[in-house]
């Protein structure tokens, strides 16, 4: 199997779980068990098979599919509100950020770091990083765009003078802080992709790392640490 499949089936299977477990805290539900038995209450009326019967939703928590689960989206979109919007853009637009074309990818930074209708991206690049370093704010979102955005469109830029660190590099310490962060990883852990968001992002950093240019210093490119 192609990496490219690797990484595609594992986009999918973090889809599916993020959804559900969404779906689930949605509905108040404090497991995949008490989903089904939600779920069963509000179809008696549409003739759904029961949700219980041999875990049906068990295989969705646990990302077991191969592809786009489009049938269970269809279902699940008669009794839940905005299914489609949580599986493709993830919670807080997460999968946009991490998956989503440059654009795409520069739009929800300018949203979510909340930069002014004026702002390029660059300035909303520069916000993320200066709201951090100064304030000790931050948005989980805003810090994966930034980085992402880079990785694809400046993966070896340097700040300032062009003699510093690269920005690419000091995103993603940046990010690898913010992860460890007790609330965020709560917030990841309870939607059951704390893992595999990370290590989407220390991949991604790897990647970037493998590709650097001959003219590129280690000190600009930096490494991966994620412990």
């Amino acid at each position: 199997m192609s990496s490219k499949s690797c990484d595609e089936l594992n986009q999918i299977k973090l889809r599916t779980i993020a959804m559900m477990n969404q779906l689930r805290i949605s509905a108040g539900a404090s497991s995949p068990y008490h989903l089904s038995i939600i779920i069963n209450e509000k179809t008696k009326t549409l003739g759904w098979p029961d949700m219980t019967e041999s875990n049906r939703l068990y295989k969705y928590f646990r990302g077991n599919v191969r592809r786009h689960p489009n049938q269970i989206l269809s279902l699940l979109s008669q009794i839940f509100y905005n299914v489609d919007n949580i599986y493709w853009k993830g919670p807080e637009d997460l999968w946009i950020v991490l998956w989503g074309n440059p654009h795409e990818t520069s739009t929800v930074l300018k949203i979510t770091s909340k930069s002014s209708e004026q702002s390029t991206t660059e300035d909303a690049l520069n916000k993320v990083f200066m709201d951090y370093l100064v304030h000790g704010t931050f948005s989980l979102t805003s810090t994966v765009a930034a980085y992402r955005y880079l990785t694809i469109t400046d993966p070896y830029g340097r700040h300032g003078d062009g003699h510093g660190v690269g920005r690419a590099f000091s995103m993603y310490r940046q990010l690898m802080e913010i992860l460890k962060m007790e609330d965020i990883k709560e917030y990841l852990s309870e939607l059951g992709v704390y893992d595999g968001v990370q290590n989407e992002i220390v991949n991604m950093e790897k990647e970037r790392i493998s590709n650097r240019p001959q003219w590129v210093s280690p000190i600009e490119c930096g490494t991966v640490n994620p412990a």
